[in-house]
């Protein structure tokens, strides 16, 4: 079992500081996650989804994620929250 499985609701932080909680996990080939959902709270861009190649460390002991500092040009910008389906 990947730690990116049980990171529903972690905190998630990069570079730049506090980004949001992980909402959703967007589960791809062979059943490992591929991607997150990300809730950022901003009226702007409530949700992003980011892949996972994005994460540099999962936190269980922390329920936290740290994300790189180029996370932002690969995101994508979602208005709502959606459920995902590979």
């Amino acid at each position: 079992m990947n730690s990116l499985d049980n990171s529903i609701g972690f905190r998630v932080i990069s570079a730049d500081g506090y980004i949001g909680t992980v909402e959703e996990i967007v589960y791809g080939v062979e059943n490992a996650p591929s991607a997150l959902v990300i809730a950022t709270r901003l009226a702007k861009r409530p949700f992003v989804l980011v892949g996972v190649e994005e994460v540099l460390g999962c936190f269980e002991h922390s329920g936290s994620l740290i994300l790189s500092p180029s996370w932002r040009s690969s995101a994508v910008e979602m208005p709502v929250a959606a459920s995902m389906v590979a």
